[in-house]
This record gives structure tokens, C-alpha cells and sequence, in this order.
């Protein structure tokens, strides 16, 4: 997730659209949490309606972020009328004051890497552990338990 300041210090959201990067208007654009997400919503209005300090959004990090995720998926969807949108490259980037950061770029650890099916998680439970013998550990143990994959394809018997 990558946030840039634009237009004296207005806080944007980059989002990759089929014609080109764009900049969702994030305090113009939160009136669209309303009807869904409330709470986001408020965090987002209050961190960052006066054009503030992003200090307070990386602090509140865990709560600001489901907001700006809906605010990109809102920005993707077709016929979003909610949200602000402007091209990346019609955009003056705030060149700022030398001691401020006009852009910051925010990746989270597994948010690429998470298995929609379940099926590592449940791999997990049901491998047991016993202490490794070299003592740095444990180490999985098979069991009689197992994994299976389900097919939708019906077989005559």
C-alpha cells in the first residue's frame, strides 16, 4: 500500500486501475465507508482530516488499515461515485518541506502469501511435535491424520 501527499499535503492512496495509477483522495473519499464501515470511517476522518501528520495513522496502523484497503477495492470497482479519483500523473506530488515524507510505502508481512484455501493452516494442526534430538527444537511427526483433496468430478463405481 503506498501513500503519497499531493495538492499541499492532501493524503492519497495509490491504486493500480486498467488505465493507469491513480490517486484516490482519501479524506475526500471516506464519505464512501459510511453505509459499510463506519468505523473506518471515523479513524480515517479523524487521523487525517486536517492534513495532518501521518505519524498517528502508522500508530494506529491495525485500525487505518482496513479503511484504506476498502477505499482501494471501492476505487477498482466500476461505478464507485464515492470516490475521489485522480491520475498519478496529472497530480503535483508535494515537494514539501525537506524534513517531511511525501510519500511512504507500507508492505505487511504475509499479506501476499496467505492461503485462501486453509489448506497450510490445517496442514499445521494436524502435524504433531516431539523435541528434536539435538535439542534446538521440535520436529514435526507424521500422524495417521491427513489432508485430502476434494474433487467436484463424481466417479461410477
Amino acid at each position: 500500500m503506498k501513500l503519497v501527499r499531493f495538492d499541499d499535503d492532501k493524503t492519497g492512496l495509490v491504486v493500480e486501475l486498467s488505465s493507469g495509477p491513480h490517486v484516490v483522495d482519501v479524506v475526500a473519499s471516506i464519505g464512501a465507508l459510511i453505509p459499510e464501515d463506519p468505523i473506518s470511517h471515523g479513524v480515517l476522518n479523524g487521523l487525517l482530516k486536517d492534513n495532518g501528520s501521518w505519524a498517528p495513522l502508522i500508530q494506529h496502523w491495525k485500525m487505518a488499515r482496513s479503511g484504506l484497503r476498502r477505499l482501494a477495492i471501492l476505487a477498482q470497482t466500476a461505478g464507485s461515485s464515492q470516490i475521489v479519483l485522480r491520475r498519478l500523473d496529472d497530480l503535483k506530488v508535494s515537494s514539501g518541506q525537506p524534513d517531511r515524507i511525501n510519500s511512504l510505502d507500507i508492505g505487511e508481512l504475509n499479506a501476499t502469501s496467505r492461503d485462501p484455501t486453509g489448506r497450510e493452516a490445517m496442514e499445521r494442526q494436524f502435524a504433531e511435535t516431539r523435541p528434536d534430538p539435538t535439542g534446538r527444537g521440535t520436529v514435526a511427526t507424521p500422524t495417521t491424520d491427513r489432508v485430502i483433496q476434494l474433487s467436484n468430478v463424481r466417479t461410477n463405481r
